[in-house]
């Protein structure tokens, strides 16, 4: 009996420290669904401009995440240019852990902008910005978490890019039209560097419409004529570098012209073009074009008219499918997608096409 009270007291001890333990263990953290961060930009809207390309364009930034534990997240920026499609094609720019800003200058602004996001130069176009929050699992990127995705607000902005001019393989087309100049020669080019070429010249009232291709913007080599045959306004032939004769367009107008120096000999082509737009935010709908004019003081293609922010529309040459013109990656391309009409909605629009930069193709599109 006396062992017994004499162990009693270390029975009662232990009894203690384990019950401390329990408490100790219940006093944890509580995992919290993360609060949503609130997405501010420097600027509401921004016109850029290359001459200031080192410049910052806008910042971006937000609070860290609330999860009630010392939490190591992933923000990550997304893009979008349009309001209706829950970011679904949006774009994601990635950011360091934990980053709460993402400064962009204006270069890396406008090749978002005009490349990635495939807005038109020289147009003032909405874009659409939120921050997606994501808790690392085990302090890993790659690692999916149990806690849920977080969204931020969506920032509204405008964003005027410029205009990206990739110089491509180039031959000139110096001819009576303009002197005989190469140096100040429109060119034509080859957008997938395989000696094809092609690009748009406009051939003013006045002289003999003749001309020829240099392969550089000078008189040393030239393809002359060799053969052609003309249907109405355009013409089909052959050429080379040892051929003296010119090339020639049938009359004034705005040309498509083409070389390949793939073949021996080499070929070319001219066809007349005029242009319109056509589409279902137009007046005609997908059945009647609605005619461009063209300006031969800035080389540019302008139509006014009014446009139904639930439809779409399209360049084309000749009323006619042969040669159209979507918009993709930001540029007017061949056959490319559907063109919507901004978020500013239906109304009275004044669009504008740019064919004088080969495989520069573009537009920009105001309301007025």
């Amino acid at each position: 009996m006396k062992q017994i009270f004499n162990k009693l007291p270390l029975l009662i001890a232990v009894a203690v420290l384990f019950m401390a333990s329990c408490k100790k263990d219940e006093t944890r953290a509580v995992l919290q669904m993360g609060n949503a961060p609130t997405l501010t930009g420097s600027a509401t809207s921004v016109v850029l401009d290359s001459a200031n390309n080192s410049n910052t364009a806008v910042t971006f930034s937000w609070p860290a995440g609330e999860y009630g534990f010392n939490a190591d997240v992933t923000y990550t920026l997304q893009f979008d240019v349009s309001a209706s499609d829950s970011f679904k094609n949006a774009t994601n720019v990635v950011l360091p852990v934990n980053a709460l800003t993402k400064s962009y200058t204006v270069q890396d602004f406008n090749t978002l902008a005009y490349q990635t996001l495939g807005l038109p130069a020289n147009t003032a176009s909405p874009i659409f910005v939120r921050v997606k929050s994501d808790v690392n699992q085990n302090g890993l990127t790659t690692g999916p978490s149990t806690i849920p995705t977080t969204f931020s607000n969506v920032f509204n902005m405008t964003v005027t890019p410029y205009q990206i001019v990739i110089v491509y393989p180039t031959l000139w087309v110096p001819g009576d039209y303009q002197g005989w100049n190469p140096a100040s020669a429109p060119t034509i080019a080859s957008v997938k560097s395989n000696n094809t070429y092609e690009g748009y010249v406009y051939f003013q009232p006045g002289g003999t419409f003749q001309f020829k291709y240099t392969p550089a913007a000078d008189w040393n080599n030239s393809y002359g004529w060799a053969s052609s045959t003309t249907s109405g306004n355009n013409v089909t032939g052959t050429m080379s570098l040892t051929a003296g004769g010119n090339l020639f367009v049938p009359a004034t107008g705005y040309y498509l012209l083409k070389a390949d120096l793939n073949p021996n000999p080499a070929t070319w082509s001219a066809t007349f073009t005029t242009w319109s737009v056509i589409g279902d935010a137009t007046p005609g709908g997908w059945n009647a074009d609605t005619q461009m004019t063209f300006d031969p003081v800035t080389n540019t293609w302008s139509v006014t008219l009014n446009l139904v922010s639930t439809g779409a529309f399209k360049f084309r040459a000749n009323n006619d499918w042969g040669i159209n013109l979507g918009y993709d990656n930001g540029v007017l391309d061949y056959n490319g997608s559907n063109i919507p009409v901004p978020a500013a909605g239906s109304g009275n629009y004044t669009i504008t096409m740019d064919l004088s930069h080969a495989g520069n193709y573009n537009y920009s599109i105001k309301k007025n």
